[in-house]
């Protein structure tokens, strides 16, 4: 599991179209046609993006700026 300070969009985008899949910090990246999907660390199917440099740089900020310790201690 990489750390998300190691990755660039144009990094995930490269490993996403040769693997397929990537993991970051606990977070599931997978590739689906024309579209990436995230999970979350605790398997839950969270968002989609399109398959370009712009969707794996939102994907990116989104596991960077990540509360979801936060979030999961309010239930």
């Amino acid at each position: 599991m990489a750390e998300v300070e190691n990755w660039t969009n144009t990094k995930l985008l490269e490993k996403l179209r040769s693997d397929g899949r990537a993991e970051i910090d606990g977070w599931a990246v997978n590739l689906d046609g024309a579209d990436i999907w995230l999970t979350n660390p605790y398997g839950l199917d969270c968002a989609f993006y399109a398959a370009s440099g712009e969707g794996c740089e939102s994907i990116l900020h989104r596991i960077k700026s990540d509360t979801h310790e936060r979030e999961w201690g309010t239930l």
